[in-house]
């Protein structure tokens, strides 16, 4: 079944292409291009996952992050961290995120990680 997946990245056409091979694979996926909007939503309706670039017009990835930390919520939220930068050690530590993956990307390899940190079964698409 599918889970809902909150998606934080300011380059349309990476979102658009994330959302659609997450989409496929049967999950209810949530696009936003900056961390207010996406903040907002995690507060409205929390996700079973979130994927989040570093580099957000309005703040960084991390702050996603460190606010998931805070956040008194039943369950954690698994993180992937998507992003050109390479991965700042202290951050990453910090904030334990079940990936952390650089771009440019393959989409299976993100595919991968997002069905691992769900715990699902990942099947490549036929």
């Amino acid at each position: 079944s599918g889970k809902r997946i909150l998606v934080v990245d300011d380059d349309p056409l990476l979102a658009k292409t994330i959302d659609l091979c997450l989409s496929k694979r049967g999950h209810k996926v949530h696009v936003f291009h900056s961390g207010a909007g996406a903040v907002k939503h995690l507060f409205e309706e929390a996700p079973d996952l979130i994927v989040t670039d570093i580099r957000l017009p309005d703040c960084e990835g991390w702050f996603i992050a460190q606010l998931l930390e805070k956040m008194d919520l039943p369950r954690k939220i698994p993180l992937i961290i998507i992003s050109v930068l390479d991965p700042d050690r202290s951050k990453v530590a910090a904030t334990r995120p079940q990936a952390y993956i650089q771009k440019p990307f393959d989409m299976g390899q993100l595919i991968l990680a997002v069905e691992k940190s769900l715990g699902q079964q990942y099947l490549p698409a036929a």
